[in-house]
Formats: C-alpha cells, sequence, structure tokens
C-alpha cells in the first residue's frame, strides 16, 4: 500500500505545475446527459434524430508480437473485432449493445448488452449486462483510445479489463463538470482467482454466473480544472458464492486515475490497490499463493506530433510508460515491472497503426523484450 501512494504522489506532482496553463479536455460523458450519449459520440455516431431509431459502431485490432521471452513464441492474431448497437425505443428508454469475436472469431464474448431509462441530468437507471466503472479504460477501451498496441497490463492483472457484470444501479451528472455511476452487481467467484492474474479468471461474465454473493461498484469524475480529467473508482463484495470452504472470501478495489493534456503534451496515471479477506481461504480452495494485498500503478507521457508534421486530421503520438504491478508479494515472478516505449500514427482519428518495445523485468530477475506491432479501428 506504501508504493501505491507513492505512486499517487509522484503522479500529482508531474502534474501539479501545469494546471494554469491548461486546455480542455472533453470527459466521458461531457456536453451530454448521460452516459450512453458519450458512448454513441466518442464512437464517430450522431445522435440519431426522432427518425432514426437504430444505430451501429464498432471496433477491432490486429497483434503481431516478437518476443525473446523463454517458451514464448511469437504471435499475429486478429485479437478483437467487435460490433454493436443503439436502439431507441423513444426519447427516455434506450438499449445498446456489444458482442466480441475474439482471436479471429474463435471466442464470442458479450461486451454489454443494458437498457437505460434517462430520467434526468442527474438521475438516471441503468440494467443489464454492465461493463464496470472502474478506471478510464474498462468502460471506453476501443484500440485506438490507447498508444500502445496492448492495453496498460494494470489494466488487465489488477483491473481486469474487460470486466463485465450483470446487475442495475444509477448515473448522471448532478452538476456541471461532475459524473457519477453506481451499480449493484453479481460478485466475483474467488475459486478463480490465480497468483499470476489476480481476480480475473473470477469475473462471471454474466454467463450463469454464480449469484450467492452480490457487490457494490462506483465511479465518480471530475472535469472542471482546465484540461485535467480525474477519476476514482471503488468495488467491494463477497466472492465464496456458496462455497463454504472459502469462507467469507471478499474483494475490496479501490482505484484513482488522471489525463491530462496540455496542447501537445499528454500525461495519464493509474493507481489501484485490492484487498482479499480470508486469503488464506482462498489459497487453499485454488492453490495459488494468493496475498492478502495486491496492487499496480503506470505513469505514461506522451507527445503529439501531428500540429508539427501533419495535416489537421492526422496525428503522430510519441510515448512511454512505465509500469509495476504485484499479484503475489516481493521476490515473485508475479511482481512485474514493464517499460513500453512507442509510436502511434493516426491517419484519420479512429484509426491507428501502432508500434512499440516492452522491457519486462521481474521480482524473481528474470527479464525480457517484446516488439509489438499493430493496427486498430473504431467506428
Amino acid at each position: 500500500m506504501n508504493k501505491l501512494i507513492t505512486g499517487l504522489a509522484v503522479l500529482c506532482l508531474l502534474v501539479q505545475p501545469l494546471f494554469a496553463q491548461s486546455d480542455r479536455i472533453t470527459t466521458l460523458e461531457e456536453k451530454t446527459n448521460t452516459i450512453i450519449e458519450e458512448l454513441i459520440a466518442l464512437k464517430g455516431q450522431k445522435a440519431a434524430g426522432s427518425g432514426d431509431k437504430m444505430s451501429f459502431h464498432g471496433y477491432g485490432e490486429l497483434h503481431y508480437s516478437n518476443t525473446n521471452k523463454d517458451g514464448s513464441n511469437n504471435k499475429m492474431d486478429m485479437h478483437r473485432m467487435v460490433l454493436g448497437w443503439v436502439y431507441r425505443f423513444n426519447d427516455w428508454i434506450r438499449v445498446s449493445a456489444e458482442v466480441d469475436f475474439e482471436h479471429a472469431a474463435t471466442e464470442m464474448e458479450l461486451e454489454f448488452a443494458q437498457i437505460d431509462f434517462l430520467l434526468s441530468d442527474a438521475f438516471n437507471i441503468r440494467m443489464g449486462s454492465m461493463l464496470m466503472p472502474v478506471g478510464y479504460l474498462n468502460e471506453l477501451h476501443e484500440p485506438p483510445r490507447f498508444y500502445s498496441v496492448e492495453r496498460p497490463y494494470v489494466q488487465k492483472y489488477i483491473i481486469p479489463t474487460t470486466w463485465q457484470e450483470g446487475g442495475f444501479g444509477l448515473f448522471g451528472s448532478p452538476v456541471d463538470d461532475l459524473n457519477y455511476r453506481l451499480y449493484l452487481v453479481g460478485g466475483l467467484d474467488a475459486s478463480g482467482f490465480k497468483a499470476s492474474s489476480g481476480i480475473r479468471s473470477g469475473r462471471g461474465k454474466v454467463a450463469e454466473a454464480k449469484g450467492d454473493n452480490l457487490a457494490v461498484v462506483g465511479r465518480v469524475e471530475y472535469s472542471g480544472i482546465n484540461g485535467l480529467q480525474l477519476g476514482a473508482s471503488g468495488y467491494s463484495g463477497g466472492a465464496a458464492q456458496g462455497n463454504a470452504a472459502l469462507g467469507k472470501a471478499g474483494v475490496t478495489l479501490l482505484e484513482g486515475d488522471l489525463r491530462y493534456r496540455w496542447q501537445g503534451v499528454e500525461v495519464t496515471g493509474l493507481a489501484s490497490a485490492i484487498n482479499f479477506s480470508a486469503a488464506d481461504k482462498i489459497a487453499s480452495v485454488t492453490g495459488q499463493a494468493i496475498g492478502t494485498n495486491i496492487w499496480g500503478w503506470y505513469l505514461e507521457g506522451a507527445y503529439h506530433l501531428g500540429d508539427l508534421l501533419l495535416p489537421e486530421s492526422q496525428d503522430i503520438v510519441c510515448f512511454a510508460r512505465l509500469e509495476h504491478f504485484d499479484t503475489q508479494g516481493p521476490g515473485t515472478a508475479n511482481n512485474r515491472k514493464v517499460t513500453t516505449t512507442g509510436i502511434a500514427y493516426y491517419p484519420a482519428h479512429q484509426v491507428a497503426v501502432k508500434l512499440d518495445l516492452e522491457n519486462w523485468s521481474t521480482g524473481a530477475g528474470s527479464s525480457w523484450q517484446q516488439w509489438n506491432a499493430g493496427m486498430a479501428y473504431e467506428f
């Protein structure tokens, strides 16, 4: 936990001097009354008029990885192709869904399927299979929105993006520049927790998921300071799911993030920590050395060269990101550091061609490199 606090402090110190000269960044829901309107807008869709009840969107990405890690192979993978739609029953009831065809459509997953009742700016109701509002990436994770070929690894091993659960809840914007989501959802299943990937394999995915334990999850976002977006998320719930051997196993997750842009300079940071209750019983059931706490953080700096080199509709982004995450403990192979440097070219706002280099090291003393190349699009 001390490392988490240190990480957050470093982020704040780096960003604080820039506040006075910043430009405005659009938040996830700025200039909209609802999250669903933002979803449509960010996917390049215009809100349909009274005569247009249905709209479509989607995204996809191809990855090539070349690694010198022992026991690993180079890979070419059509990682994702996602198709989604929004249907408007009237001006206050909407249903939206996405289906993810992964690894060249050899795997299929329901990304989300939810219905929204839009009552006011401050108070709206959502039900269905919902993306968990944890971190800034899980809800809006289209690949042109991050510069590396792979998503940040903290967003895989600590926050298990993409993370969806069934339930219902509230969302809205009670005052300018402040947005919230608060849901009651199905809980995680601790029998799937692993020392290498934390809670990731405990997601229910709304696929006949166990429902003996529920959880509360929420997020708030603030964008009232020019150029800066701040977010905080929390999750708490039981995870035994009727397994007596797990006792009162439970999960509490806390997360904080910031994104800042001033002219061509961009800074992004995130830190998250998870506490397990009954960690000894989880370890006994799973055979995994699950610790009481797991944590991770990253800091990314990027510079946009588009204004200097390219027409207005194009961009080139150079970036570097440092990540540190631990899902088992100091001195283990699951205490990992990753430094990623790379470049992303945007021939259009919603299309990206990416190249980057990852340098990995672990608490057990191993290290390796991995080159990645990819393309990504959304519409």
